[in-house]
């Protein structure tokens, strides 16, 4: 890309080289550059304050709002789904930016090249979403312009990005209504029209304003209709959006929720909306009376399931276990308590069973959702539980040595040394986990979702995560030796003081992000 006025190649700093513009908008335009600073000359993205006016007041308000996209950038930019702040400078009177250049498509050129989204893909965006909205909103930033052109599905490894922060709203950084008299802002801080809901067409926007963005952007996706060619309601101004997709019950709740006009009928954060989405929906039903046992502690909140007819538990799990008195305790097929109690033959509610019994026997009643509990030393043993939710629970010291945790979430618990050698931990979700000195030996961990877990010395010796997602994994001191890496995604992932082979990395997806066991960075 060369200048309008001499005709010279354009290059920044000395060291960012402009090839072609990407955008442009009212107050700037991006570029893909060129970082002739690094060995490779790796890509980045370099925006320019631009306003399409030369007014003292409107360069001194937007001169305001680019410093606040630097200053955000730079404090949550260290999310795997939130693109770095590189370099910010100034240079000629001019101001630039510098970001991680995200190499894929958005979400809406998704839509036009390949045409309406199911159900399945929705939830699956949501639940990639959902974590990255929560990491912003907790470092008191709202993004409030979330729509499919601002999502990025990142071409590397298929994994959700945000982009555009131009009109970003700081907690800590808040513009007055004094800052701008003139209203010449307003278009540009406000956000999408349609997307944006009406407490921020208001200038008032607060967390749970992304939330509804991200549900508006999936009914784009599933109709392929804005949100503005949307009916709705004359009287309440509601949009009619349950006459134009066909959701299952479930999903459909978790939606009603999201796209609540008022914001005290939302959800009240990204964590709430994930796990209502993780367990279903959402219930206003209190929860069923137990007499809960010393070591279980009961919901705080109820949580919705949907009961499926009981399963058997093979004889050869369950035969026979020790229960308070000491005595022998037998189950039944429906996994129900049936002897050893003090009277003979009466059956015992599942309100008397503890740790892990207690969700063993639940879940072959149907009962899959076991998230927010403390569930620390309880043994699981060989146990098939396939696809439980325990989320955020506490699972310290917990026994699944050989259980069957196909599909299992166990994004955000705590498993500090848990014992899961030899455990089927087949595509499960396990983002943000704490696994440390967690035994994860010969366990099946193929296509399992880890990013961000925190597996510092965790032991994972003849592990199997061929396909797996470690991405921004914390793995210092991790046992690695044997374990299958093919495939394995180690982007960003944190390998220091770790046990594991050249020719294991060589098989893993690597890149400048990562550290390696010495501590060094490679650079591509």
């Amino acid at each position: 890309m060369n200048c309008a006025a001499c005709g010279s190649s354009l290059k920044l700093r000395n060291r960012y080289r402009a090839s072609r513009p990407l955008g442009k908008g009212g107050f700037g335009a991006t570029f893909l550059a060129a970082d002739e600073g690094l060995p490779g000359f790796p890509s980045c993205v370099v925006k320019q304050l631009r306003p399409n006016t030369q007014s003292a007041s409107v360069m001194k308000m937007a001169r305001e709002l680019f410093e606040r996209e630097a200053f955000t950038l730079g404090k949550i930019g260290s999310h795997p789904q939130i693109p770095r702040l590189l370099d910010y400078f100034e240079e000629d009177g001019n101001f630039y930016l510098v970001q991680e250049f995200v190499d894929g498509e958005t979400l809406k050129q998704e839509f036009e090249r390949r045409g309406i989204f199911n159900e399945i893909e929705i939830r699956k965006i949501l639940a990639e979403i959902f974590p990255a909205l929560g990491f912003m909103h907790e470092n008191g930033v709202i993004h409030r312009d979330i729509k499919p052109a601002n999502i990025m599905r990142r071409k590397q490894d298929g994994q959700l990005v945000l982009i555009d922060f131009g009109a970003v709203s700081s907690q800590i950084n808040k513009p007055s209504s004094d800052d701008d008299p003139s209203g010449l802002l307003t278009n540009f801080a406000i956000g999408t029209p349609g997307f944006a809901p009406p407490e921020q067409m208001a200038m008032r926007p607060v967390y749970s304003s992304d939330l509804y963005a991200i549900a508006m952007s999936c009914l784009y996706l599933m109709t392929g209709r804005s949100p503005k060619d949307l009916p709705h309601d004359p009287y309440t101004g509601e949009i009619n959006w349950k006459s134009q997709v066909k959701l299952s019950d479930r999903l459909r709740v978790v939606f009603e929720k999201l796209l609540q006009q008022s914001v005290a009928q939302r959800f009240r954060s990204a964590e709430e909306a994930l796990r209502a989405l993780e367990s279903g929906g959402v219930s206003e039903e209190p929860p069923k009376a137990t007499t809960p046992s010393a070591s279980y502690t009961p919901p705080s909140a109820p949580s919705s399931v949907t009961v499926r007819p009981a399963t058997q538990i093979p004889n050869s799990r369950i035969q026979s276990q020790k229960h308070g008195n000491g005595q022998g305790a037998q189950f039944d097929n429906s996994g129900m308590l049936t002897s050893g109690s003090t009277r003979s033959g009466s059956r015992i509610g599942t309100g008397e069973l503890k740790g892990g019994r207690r969700v063993i026997v639940e879940y072959n009643q149907g009962k899959r959702n076991f998230a927010n509990q403390d569930y620390s030393k309880a043994a699981f043993g060989s146990a098939t539980l396939s696809g439980i939710v325990m989320s955020r629970s506490k699972l310290v010291e917990a026994d699944f040595c050989h259980s069957d945790l196909t599909g299992a979430s166990f994004q955000g618990a705590n498993l500090s040394q848990a014992k899961l050698n030899s455990a089927n931990l087949r595509e499960a979700k396990m983002q943000r986990a704490i696994l440390i000195k967690c035994d994860l030996g010969s366990a099946s961990m193929i296509l399992a979702d880890l990013r961000e877990a925190n597996l510092q010395s965790a032991y994972m010796s003849k592990a199997d995560l061929s396909g797996a997602n470690l991405s921004g994994a914390n793995l210092k001191g991790a046992y690695l030796s044997q374990a299958n890496l093919n495939g394995t995604n180690l982007c960003g992932a944190d390998l220091k003081g770790a046990k594991i082979s050249e020719d294991q990395l060589a098989q893993a997806k690597t890149n400048w992000g990562t550290i390696r066991p010495d501590g060094s960075k490679r650079l591509f």
